[in-house]
């Protein structure tokens, strides 16, 4: 296998269950072979409510388990084959999710896996921030043939007018997300210098176990960043008005796109110098992912009513949210020092679960390891001492949040708290009369 295909779609979620069948309708509109993904990955953003994504466990599982659902369903779908994607790694920092998805044939060529996530939300906690994993895939057996992919589902700090916001949440993200794995020394040691150096850089031996550490960009790796990065084209919010001259997204690519994309905050800081160091993204020729009416989204609904006919979606006369100017939040960006060979990049419909559409990546990589040099895998912050202890902390932040909020806004838990008030109520009760008697 000389080149991995990989199939890169990021998505926010809105805090909704997502519609398996429409959303496997449509995930594969942007590939331009007949050939299945290697790989399928998937980078949601708002994957659950807050106090399900918070307290994390069983409470999120139905929410990414609907979505290998969908990759199963699409893959039937398209090539007709049922079943083919099996699940690498589903993780999530917060309401940030990233899932990993194999064929068969190249899960048994994946050696290991590394996660890692941070948060860059209010005290570090994961409303918003980034969940990542790192993947080592070999051929025959020779070490010097591994090729190792790092990706990232990130989401970052809203409104128009917070981009410098969005800035520091990209170098707090490069400063705190740290990926770790065991390894046994003594294994290491017998392989000696053929030991990939993944696994040989910034190690700490404690015993027979040695810990290796690696950051966003080091070791060197192909890197895929994504996400509702919330980059707007306006510094401030939309005027009343200002709707009524926004084109329409059935316009496609049209002089107003290109005039609105001139006002692309995350190029104007990429080029700046301020933000996605070492990134580079192709052209977009798709309109605007973000904000979609409620008009947009109940059309997409009667859609799925109707055999999934999209046709309906560019039909609707409110696409747009009015209170939002329409921006590229949803994008997907790679290392410029390693650019993988693009085949698409578009966007999916509209989705009757989210005021975002999704947006794919379609490329392949050469399955071979990376010749980049010192400069090009250096990172553009070093990564911070403590942050091990600052994920720690936040982490319980989360749950002191994520219990407040599942006892406050969600029906189990708002069933769990009352039935504890009844039953302390009870017991006071009962036990009045006793001491009465």
């Amino acid at each position: 296998m000389s080149n991995l295909k990989i199939h890169l779609t990021t998505f926010n979620c809105g805090l909704t269950p997502v519609d398996v069948d429409y959303f496997a309708a449509h995930l594969f509109d942007g590939l331009k072979t007949n050939l299945p993904p290697d790989l399928v990955v998937l980078s949601l953003q708002e994957i659950a409510p807050l106090g399900y994504s918070f307290l994390g466990g069983s409470l999120v599982k139905p929410y990414l388990s609907r979505f290998r659902d969908a990759v199963n369903a699409a893959a039937h779908q398209r090539f007709d084959d049922d079943g083919s994607y099996s699940n690498v790694v589903s993780t999530n920092l917060g309401m940030t999710a990233l899932i990993v998805l194999a064929r068969h044939e190249t899960r048994d060529r994946i050696w290991w896996v590394e996660t890692a996530g941070v948060g860059v939300g209010l005290a570090a906690m994961g409303n918003k921030g980034a969940a990542a994993a790192r993947l080592g895939l070999g051929g025959d057996g020779d070490d010097e043939g591994e090729t190792v992919l790092t990706f990232v589902a990130a989401h970052l700090a809203p409104m128009e007018w917070n981009w410098e916001r969005r800035n520091r949440d990209w170098q707090d993200i490069c400063r705190g997300l740290v990926f770790e794995r065991d390894v046994k020394a003594k294994e290491l040691r017998g392989r000696g210098s053929n030991a990939p150096e993944s696994e040989r850089l910034l190690s700490t031996e404690d015993g027979d176990i040695e810990v290796r550490q690696g950051s966003l960009f080091s070791p060197p790796s192909h890197v895929f960043f994504a996400g509702d990065l919330n980059y707007r084209t306006s510094d401030t919010a939309p005027k009343p008005d200002d709707h009524e001259n926004w084109p329409h997204p059935s316009q496609f690519v049209s002089q107003a796109y290109d005039d609105m994309f001139k006002g692309d905050q995350l190029n104007r800081e990429k080029n700046a110098g301020n933000t996605l160091h070492k990134l580079a993204e192709v052209n977009i020729d798709f309109p605007p992912t973000y904000k979609y009416s409620k008009a947009a989204q109940e059309d997409a609904a009667r859609g799925v009513a109707k055999n999934l006919n999209a046709d309906i979606i560019r039909s609707t006369s409110t696409p747009w949210a009015k209170h939002r100017a329409p921006a590229w939040c949803d994008r997907i960006l790679f290392l410029a020092a390693a650019p993988p060979k693009i085949h698409s990049y578009s966007a999916g419909p509209v989705q009757p679960t989210s005021d975002h559409r999704p947006v794919s990546l379609s490329f392949s990589v050469p399955t071979k390891p990376l010749g980049l040099t010192e400069a090009d895998a250096k990172p553009p912050y070093p990564v911070n001492a403590d942050w091990k202890e600052a994920r720690a902390a936040a982490r319980r932040y989360e749950f002191i949040v994520g219990i407040a909020a599942y006892l406050a806004l969600t029906w189990e838990g708002e069933a769990l708290l009352a039935g504890s008030i009844v039953g302390v109520l009870g017991g006071y009760l009962v036990l009045r009369a006793m001491l009465g008697t």
